[in-house]
């Protein structure tokens, strides 16, 4: 099992390169090694750089799917309509937010074997999808909504981490 870093590690800022198929690790044991992690975790999505790797990929678990790696990933088409919800993050454990994302879009990846993929994604899975690719940008969840309700999502989880 992969070392999840923690929310103030650098390697979470940072800008992923594109997975290369030819010189980077196995692509099929790097999926079945962030995947396990993930789960493991009780994780919906994790990125490369979560584990300190600055590559495009991310497992994901989409729903009525086995979890899996997409390489590369990008988004082709979104949908105008924008919908707040809740999100929570491996590397921000017991942080919940509410934030803004697209309901629905298309996206393009590439999977283990370098093959390139097509997908819709809808709800939950578009939220999970664009979650995870943020991290590839080097865009934590926190930074998605406005330092006031940061700070009072966070002093609402000091509170609650002190009643334990």
């Amino acid at each position: 099992m992969l070392k999840l870093v923690n929310d103030n590690d650098p390697v979470l800022k940072k800008q992923s390169t594109e997975w290369d198929f030819k010189q980077d690790l196995n692509a099929k044991e790097f999926e079945i090694d962030m995947v396990q992690t993930m789960v493991v975790n009780n994780g919906r999505g994790l990125a490369a750089n979560q584990i300190g790797i600055t590559k495009r990929v991310f497992a994901i678990a989409l729903e009525n799917q086995v979890p899996f790696c997409m390489f590369n990933p990008s988004i082709l088409i979104t949908d105008n309509e924008l919908v707040e919800g809740d999100e929570g993050c491996l590397s921000f454990p017991g942080l919940w937010l509410k934030v803004k994302r697209h309901k629905q879009l298309t996206a393009k990846y590439f999977d283990r074997q370098g093959k390139e993929c097509i997908i819709e994604l809808t709800d939950l899975d578009a939220r999970c999808f664009q979650h995870e690719l943020d991290h590839l940008d080097g865009v934590c969840f926190p930074n998605k909504i406005s330092p006031l309700k940061l700070a009072m999502a966070i002093n609402k989880f000091k509170k609650q981490q002190r009643k334990k």
